[in-house]
């Protein structure tokens, strides 16, 4: 029922979403797609890209998120924005995705559940030097002891919730993207992560992350089978491990060389990568699957004894204050 009244709730914004479509200027081309804004958010359905105006921080902690609400928990995110989550997620669903849900307590297992969704990239662009810098969200953080970013990252649509009084979550405590689960977040990591600062492992990499209050923007993409297909002729995708730069002068310049692509050997690759993966494609998932479910046992296992663990600080506590009571001198009465 919960989930029935989050949609007709969040119906509500996509109608307004594509009513500022409908009366956008007559005099527009014909052949321009319909794009809908709503207040620090672009959606361009045809494309299925959101794109969120953010601008950057350089915190010196540890992080929780990638992305909040500015004046929430701007202290342990690498971007912040003034735009809606409610908005960020109504932009989502015009982009045909259909959220999933946020990690959540099972009575019943007496566990935690992960949470679900459908797969998320996200890549940030920003200016510098005269140039569209366009950097896969991976790169815009990096392992705290290692100092290597990751060499994949994918989020999923989790969609926060609507709460008892009426109010989208997200929209109050600022959650917008998140590193390590959160119940309430919009965007979440596909797999248990546990939130408790000795178990945080990410940083912001300031190699890629511009300096505080640069004006980011962050698109948001379906990804694996709900990704949109490149237009005809249409260059590939940035790798997730490379940033890209688009100049800002002269439309179409010249080439800065005469290096050409080797159709042969590409060819020759790819009939290698077909020959050799594509049959094994079903052992590879499963092998994935197990990767998975792996993983998510051992981060239930660590958090329970994360759990245990606190179950013990508790009860030394209570051991010590009561000790200290014991053995405080009081005044003669």
């Amino acid at each position: 029922m919960r989930r029935w009244i989050q949609s007709l709730t969040l119906l509500a914004a996509i109608i307004a979403c594509r009513s500022v479509i409908a009366q956008s200027p007559s005099n527009e081309p014909a052949t321009k797609p319909a794009v809908g804004r709503l207040p620090g958010v672009t959606v361009d359905a045809k494309k299925r890209q959101v794109r969120v105006e953010c601008e950057a921080l350089n915190v010196d902690i540890r992080l929780e998120f990638f992305c909040v609400l500015a004046g929430t928990s701007d202290h342990e995110s690498i971007l912040r924005t003034k735009a809606r989550p409610s908005d960020i997620h109504a932009g989502m669903l015009m982009c045909g995705l259909t959220p999933g849900e946020p990690v959540k307590f099972s009575e019943a297992t007496q566990k935690w559940l992960p949470p679900h969704g459908p797969p998320i990239h996200i890549t940030c662009e920003y200016e510098k030097d005269g140039k569209t810098v366009s950097v896969p969200a991976n790169r815009m953080f990096r392992d705290v002891k290692t100092r290597k970013t990751p060499r994949a990252f994918t989020w999923i649509f989790a969609g926060s919730r609507v709460m008892d009084d009426g109010k989208y979550a997200a929209d109050t405590t600022g959650y917008v993207v998140s590193l390590v689960n959160f119940d309430l977040t919009l965007i979440d990591v596909p797999e248990l992560v546990s939130n408790a600062n000795e178990t945080l492992e990410w940083e912001f990499n300031p190699d890629t992350v511009p300096k505080t209050g640069t004006p980011v923007m962050m698109i948001i993409e379906p990804a694996g089978k709900d990704a949109p297909a490149p237009a005809g002729g249409a260059s590939p995708a940035p790798t997730p491990d490379a940033p890209t730069t688009q100049s800002t002068g002269e439309a179409n310049p010249a080439p800065i060389s005469d290096a050409k692509l080797d159709e042969k050997k590409m060819a020759e690759l790819k009939a290698r990568w077909e020959k050799s993966v594509r049959p094994n494609a079903n052992a590879l998932r499963v092998a994935a699957q197990a990767h998975y479910e792996v993983l998510a046992a051992m981060r239930r296992e660590q958090q329970r004894l994360i759990n245990e663990a606190d179950r013990i600080q508790r009860a030394i506590d209570e051991l010590e204050k009561d000790y200290q009571d014991m053995t405080t001198p009081r005044p003669e009465k």
